[in-house]
Formats: C-alpha cells, structure tokens, sequence
C-alpha cells in the first residue's frame, strides 16, 4: 500500500488534478460570478435559453459532454483547424472539460444565493450615490460570501472527480480520476486503491472546509 502511494504515477496525476481543478475554478468563477448576479438580478429574453444552457452539463452524461466538447476543439473540428493550438490530449483539454463540466456547481448556488439577497439593500446604496459597479462589489457580493465560497468549492471538487469529459478531451496526460480508472482496467481494485486513497483524503479536507464556511469560522476577509 505505501508503495503504491509513492508510486510516480499517482503522485503526477494528484499534482496534475489539484493544479488543473484550481485553474479551472478560477475560470469559471471569472464568468461565472457575473452571470449568476445577472440571472438573479435581471429579466431579458434569452435569461431561459442560458439558464438550460448552464444546467445542460448536469443532465448530459459526461461522456456526452466530452463528445460535444470535442466536436468544437477537437482537432478537425472548425475551431481546431483555424487555431494552432492542442487543445486535445493536453493539460489544455482537461482544464476545458473540468470548466464546462464544473460550471454549474458553482453558478446555480451562487445564483441562489444573490436571490436571497434583499434588492432593498442594493436599492439603498444606489439611492447613497454608489454607482452600480460599487453596489456590486460592497453590497452585493459581500451579502453573498457564503454562496459565493461554497460554489467556488463545489466546481474545485467537482473538477477534481471529473473523469468522463475528461477521457474524450484529454486522456494524456493522467488526472487522478483517469490513473484510477487505468489501475483498476489492468490490475483490478487493489491496484487502484492508493489513488482512490489519496482522493479520498482530498475529499475529507474539502468536506472540512465546507463545513468550517458554513459556520462561518474562517471569513477573516474584511466581507
């Protein structure tokens, strides 16, 4: 067992998870966070269309997400012939799947938690002279901090587990998810269980997290 955690391998794909789940949370939270205040806060004609297409990467199965995503960077696809880019089997390839795939973990709660926000207090500060961009950024965003890091940590899970969009987008290099998936196709359960360890334990630390936001021990940010 302690070889099998200090195999290279594993080691490499946890790294690799852990670097591109941040990467992709962060890309997600720089869309995403806007477009949750926008669907919460705004009625406009396509709010319908949008709202399916953020929930469409909960209904498809991955595997089906990873197909479409493929259809638009994959290699002969218009985007990838127009672009000198790999976006396939590539680090590239796992943050695109693990984004699309982990945005609506984090826009649907931070969505909510925007709507439960009283438009009284933003109303207030604009009638105090603050500009819309300000009400935003200390009133709204401040009142929707718990939403906000749970969402954020949510997506960062999410991606971590992420395997089926993976697999079609970006089998190379291994995430954790995929060396599982590889040890347990050669050599059965027990060859898989130092990566399913170690993500377990990623998953505690998370859960603790989760909890610690909940009670709201951890918000020593000035919000």
């Amino acid at each position: 067992m302690v070889e099998s955690l200090k195999r290279n391998e594993i080691l490499d794909s946890v790294i690799l998870s852990l670097t591109t789940a941040t990467i992709s949370t962060i890309l997600v939270s720089i869309f995403g966070i806007p477009l949750a205040f926008v669907l919460a806060r705004f009625q406009f004609k396509a709010k319908f269309l949008i709202r399916m297409i953020v929930i469409l990467p909960l209904v498809l199965p991955p595997l089906a997400s990873g197909t479409m995503l493929l259809g638009v960077f994959g290699p002969y696809s218009f985007l990838g012939k127009m672009i000198p880019i790999e976006f396939t089997q590539s680090v590239l390839g796992i943050v695109i799947a693990q984004t699309y795939v982990a945005s609506p973990f984090l826009i649907l709660p931070i969505q909510a938690a925007f709507e439960s926000i009283p438009e009284r207090y933003e109303t207030v500060a604009r009638t105090l002279g603050k500009k819309k961009w300000q009400v935003f950024f200390t009133v709204s965003l401040p009142l929707a901090k718990i939403g906000i890091l749970i969402g954020l940590l949510m997506a960062w899970i999410r991606s971590i587990g992420e395997l089926g969009a993976t697999i079609m987008m970006a089998y190379n290099p291994h995430t954790v998810s995929i060396q599982i998936f590889e040890d347990s196709a050669i050599g059965g359960i027990r060859n898989s269980v130092a990566g399913i360890i170690l993500v377990i334990i990623i998953a505690l630390v998370a859960l603790t997290i989760f909890v610690l936001i909940r009670r709201q021990r951890v918000l020593k940010f000035g919000w």
